[in-house]
């Protein structure tokens, strides 16, 4: 999905783009990679963890290998003199950030490193990992600064309201915006509407569902209670641009028109999906532009 020989196979950039993945992550950078002999270490980052009574340090050394080009697993003769370079630099831990996987050896050898009270912990943002952070939880930015190309295919979420807004099944409660650069087409938006021969027809709910099971669930449930048919539109249809306004634009018209009326609570639940659609549709704010909407409290009206 993510082609990470995209960077550079020199390494440089790949240590900064491990440094700015892990700040993105919570860390706090204590020292950062620069050019010369690093004495083992491409980075030191800390975090706070929190103890029954108190918070304390935990300070990661970290390694940076980048073979995406040749493919090549990271082995313990890449990552050598560990625990001596983990004291040099009076770390806690280790971590391998790793453009492809750490071999079973390596793994091995970390185990023992800790299973012999050596280091007290180790871990390894693999391939596989650091893309499922980038896809699945937000780090557009990233993505589009060190991956252009990866970016115009995944087409990543946004965190345009600095959180994330799932969709979820209202059925099942699978988030159905979760993988949606996948283009599965296994999840929907519908409406229960009720036609009257002698007013607007009523959008009387809004719902999320699978297809399949979770559909036929509300569908057979709005015709049996109110003798409500459903009406639906492929939420990856609505992730491309061009659907995503005319969706709008067709509510909107209806409503002038007066043809449709919704009952507040469908209403609402249309307002909910406009916004969660948003971040899988629109552009990434630039900090400028993210700055002046703080500034102007745009957000809490939109909302």
């Amino acid at each position: 999905m993510i082609n990470f020989t995209e960077i550079d196979s020199d390494g440089e950039v790949w240590e900064s783009f491990a440094r700015d993945f892990l700040e993105e992550l919570g860390f706090y950078i204590e020292s950062a990679p620069d050019r010369g002999a690093d004495g083992g270490k491409d980075l030191l980052i800390t975090e706070q963890l929190q103890g029954q009574l108190n918070k304390y340090k935990f300070r990661w050394l970290v390694s940076c290998k980048h073979y995406a080009t040749s493919k090549k697993s990271v082995s313990e003769k890449d990552e050598i003199n560990i625990q001596e370079r983990i004291d040099g630099f009076s770390a806690d831990g280790f971590i391998g950030f790793y453009s492809t996987l750490p071999s079973s050896g390596l793994n091995s050898r970390l185990t023992q490193l800790k299973e012999n009270g050596k280091i007290k912990d180790f871990r390894f943002f693999d391939a596989k990992l650091i893309e499922n952070h980038l896809v699945r939880i937000g780090y557009s930015k990233l993505l589009l600064r060190y991956l252009p190309e990866s970016y115009k295919k995944i087409k990543p979420k946004h965190f345009i309201f600095n959180e994330y807004l799932p969709i979820k099944c209202d059925h099942c409660g699978k988030d159905l915006i979760e993988n949606h650069h996948e283009e599965n087409y296994d999840g929907i938006v519908c409406n229960a509407k009720i036609i009257h021969d002698d007013k607007p027809t009523e959008v009387i709910a809004v719902y999320y569902a699978c297809k399949g099971d979770c559909d036929k669930h509300f569908e057979n449930y709005y015709w049996i209670k109110y003798k409500a048919i459903t009406e639906w539109q492929d939420i990856s249809d609505l992730a491309i641009p061009l659907f995503y306004l005319k969706w709008i634009m067709g509510t909107f018209n209806e409503l002038e028109s007066g043809r449709r009326t919704y009952t507040n609570e469908a209403f609402n639940k249309k307002k909910e999906i406009t916004l969660a659609l948003s971040q899988i549709v629109m552009r990434e704010m630039t900090e400028k532009e993210r700055e002046r909407v703080m500034d102007l409290n745009l957000l809490p009206d939109y909302i």
